[in-house]
């Protein structure tokens, strides 16, 4: 069966291949060109030298990766004087241990084969000009060798196919290790609503173009989904249907008033004094403002609501961190941890989520991994889009959590709405520097005493243990 017509082949440059068409197995060239092609774009945009390589060498490359190690060790060609070097380096690429080891992961793998395959020809490329040898080599054709033409072809075939493939295999081993770690955590942190995010942050492209940056990625979602499980034993089943004392919601019981807006509420018993002249009003105004009236109790069920602040400086980690003996919660990052609370509380008592930072967007987990895979660096934070929702929810039996590392003042104008909602009793702030406490609406919620300062991480987890007694 014939995969490629010989114009095509001698046009492409595959003369210069290594393999024979047996390589292809079952399948023609074409299947294979959009992978070979995206090994020489790889390459091109993630590896600055001026070499590229050819096409024969992606080609031979990706499919000496891709195919499993029989096929690729019996499809090598005996001899090729057209690219005797390239023809050299393969067989022993193909000959090695570490190709052995390596293949065992890449095979049928387009996506770990473009890795390799590219790692593979960047170490090849960046130590010599393969092209440049070769064609000296075919000029003396049967003749010897200039030594030291002879010494670069052996430096070639006993050290840089060696350090090439061991690179590939470290970058390999890192990239599948690291992509597997995300997509646990995607998988832990996003539950059932595990899509409608993008994954381009876990590419190959940007494991090459940025290695650093995708390996922060990483780690921001492994450290997320690691305090996503703390804040779930920190949360009590029992909470699930725990009832808080409440000035709202429906009857649960008789208690001892402890807020005047429970005059209503004062039981028919304690009225009676009413009755009994001015003695007995009096009577009944000292046990008011003593707080000692025996009213009905009313509670309602906890709900929090959870707004994180998603402004690049929640990208950094704390400022300030105590010694751990485990390097995963060893100054993680401000997002990470807010994350892993705010969908930890999602889960077990059904928060309702918001991303803010100039702009205010409830979302579900999918959102929240999203911007954990793309968070910059950059943007600023207006705390008055929240508070304007904490207004507009207006429910006074929720608990509002804002965790921030940078806020502003809030307008005169939205901050006398949110006075007037009354809702500043419920709602708690999770302070994380460099942010401070001046700020004008920060004081208003001081005066209910709900200001938590966060200076670590163990800072956090104490103050979240706080903001979870409703």
């Amino acid at each position: 069966m014939v995969f490629i017509d010989k114009d095509t082949y001698f046009r492409s440059g595959l003369a210069k291949s290594a393999f024979h068409e047996k390589i292809y197995e079952s399948l023609p060239l074409d299947y294979y060109l959009p992978y070979i092609t995206d090994t020489q774009k790889l390459f091109v945009t993630t590896t600055p030298v001026r070499t590229y390589p050819k096409f024969y060498m992606s080609h031979d490359s990706f499919l000496m990766f891709y195919k499993h190690y029989d096929v690729v060790f019996q499809s090598l060609k005996r001899s090729n004087k057209i690219a005797p070097l390239w023809r050299a380096i393969v067989e022993k690429t193909v000959k090695s241990d570490d190709f052995y080891e390596l293949n065992k992961i890449t095979a049928n793998s387009n996506e770990l084969s473009i890795l390799a395959s590219v790692q593979f020809l960047r170490q090849l490329l960046l130590r010599t000009d393969i092209e440049k040898i070769q064609q000296q080599m075919r000029n003396v054709q049967s003749q010897q060798l200039d030594p030291r033409i002879q010494t670069a072809v052996d430096e070639l075939l006993n050290e840089v196919v060696d350090e090439a493939l061991h690179s590939a295999l470290k970058n390999v081993n890192e990239f599948k290790e690291s992509k597997e770690t995300a997509e646990e955590a995607i998988s832990i942190l996003a539950g059932s609503g595990g899509h409608g995010f993008t994954k381009e942050a876990l590419s190959v492209m940007k494991f090459l173009e940025k290695p650093e940056e995708f390996r922060r990625r990483v780690r921001l979602l492994r450290l997320a989904k690691m305090f996503y499980s703390k804040f779930l034993t920190a949360v009590p089943t029992s909470m699930i249907h725990q009832q808080a004392i409440s000035v709202y919601g429906g009857v649960n019981g008789i208690t001892r008033m402890f807020s005047e807006k429970q005059i209503s509420d004062v039981l028919p018993s304690e009225l009676v004094l009413t009755q009994l002249g001015d003695a007995g009003r009096a009577l009944l105004a000292l046990k008011i403002i003593q707080k000692q009236l025996m009213v009905y109790q009313r509670s309602a069920s906890v709900k929090p609501v959870v707004f994180v602040d998603k402004s690049g400086s929640m990208a950094e980690p704390f400022d300030n961190w105590r010694r751990n003996n485990t390097e995963d919660v060893n100054n993680p990052p401000k997002i990470s941890v807010a994350s892993g609370l705010a969908l930890a509380l999602h889960k077990k008592l059904d928060a309702d989520v918001y991303l803010f930072d100039t702009e205010v967007e409830k979302v579900n987990p999918a959102k929240v991994i999203d911007v954990l895979l793309s968070i910059s660096a950059d943007g600023g934070t207006d705390i008055d889009p929240v508070l304007e929702e904490i207004v507009k929810i207006g429910k006074h039996d929720y608990v509002y959590i804002i965790v921030s590392d940078g806020i502003t003042e809030a307008s005169s104008e939205i901050l006398q709405k949110f006075k007037e909602s009354g809702l500043a009793s419920r709602t708690k702030l999770i302070l994380i520097p460099p942010s401070a406490e001046s700020f004008n609406w920060v004081k208003e919620l001081k005066q209910h005493n709900n200001v938590m300062y966060a200076r670590d991480v163990v800072d956090f987890e104490n103050v979240v243990k706080k903001t979870l007694t409703f």
